[in-house]
């Protein structure tokens, strides 16, 4: 909820904006968004969300990742799957690039069962062209999970899972990207983001990633591993896939950032990576 949240602030608020999605707006309720403003400690819900440390990392990674799925288009590939979708709302909005896109939106079968609710009760009908896959990750391969859906493996796809990786442990991030790998045909693509491990490494639980770290773990849902930049090129071999980029905060502020006068910047620990399936 929150990052669709941060997703609609920053489209009305920040100028220019770097994604144009407001279907947070629509999709979180006002009870649901005064929760999250009572448990922020600010006036009004907008100041908070763009006050978050992930503020900027969940709007560039955004649009980073969307910038690498219209090349892929623009390639012919016509399936993307959204890994850990949440309250994405790509599908309803569709950029101009997408509308031949066959889109498949993977999570655990209770975040399906919300977000289908949601669409019925905010009286939005679910689009052409999207499936909804219900599968525990944990339990069952991100490959069997396709499987079981229209999805086709002898056809290019191109994978965004956002915001996911730390969560997860390291064997479960490198299963993941296996899982990818298998069930996507050569030339398949897939943007992700990640967190530095060295960071984990140094962390002493003082600082500011040892507080976000609490934070987190409080809600149940604690950060456990990251990749190292220098070492994720082999990584990602050992899972069957090649490096495209990977950029920390510096880069994608260069590259997003540069003369906005808004403050808009990734966090210091955000990174991005674009793979591809080997040949």
């Amino acid at each position: 909820m929150g990052t669709a949240l941060m997703r609609s602030a920053h489209t009305r608020l920040d100028h220019p904006p770097l994604i144009d999605d407001r279907w947070g707006d629509r999709l979180i309720l006002a009870a649901e968004r005064e929760a999250m403003l009572a448990s922020a400690g600010f006036q009004d819900l907008d100041t908070a969300l763009r006050a978050h440390p992930s503020y900027g990392t969940v709007i560039l990674r955004a649009r980073y990742c969307e910038d690498a799925l219209a090349e892929a288009v623009a390639r012919g590939v016509r399936q993307y799957v959204i890994v850990g979708a949440g309250m994405d709302s790509f599908a309803l909005r569709r950029p101009s690039f997408a509308h031949d896109l066959e889109i498949f939106e993977v999570d655990h079968p209770t975040t399906q069962q919300f977000k289908t609710a949601r669409l019925a009760a905010c009286e939005i009908p679910v689009p052409p062209g999207l499936e909804l896959v219900a599968a525990d990750l944990s339990k069952t391969g991100l490959d069997a999970a396709l499987a079981s859906s229209s999805f086709r493996s002898d056809r290019p796809a191109f994978f965004s899972w956002l915001g996911v990786t730390p969560y997860l442990t390291r064997a479960d991030n490198l299963a993941t990207l296996g899982a990818v790998a298998a069930c996507a045909s050569t030339g398949g693509e897939i943007v992700f983001s990640y967190i530095d491990q060295a960071i984990f490494d140094a962390d002493d639980g003082q600082g500011a990633l040892g507080r976000a770290r609490a934070r987190v773990a409080a809600l149940g849902e604690p950060w456990v591993s990251g990749f190292y930049p220098a070492a994720l090129a082999d990584d990602l071999a050992s899972a069957g896939l090649e490096l495209v980029e990977s950029l920390g905060a510096a880069e994608l502020g260069a590259r997003y950032c540069a003369g906005r006068d808004d403050g808009l910047r990734p966090s210091p620990a955000s990174h991005v990576a674009h793979a591809r399936v080997a040949g």
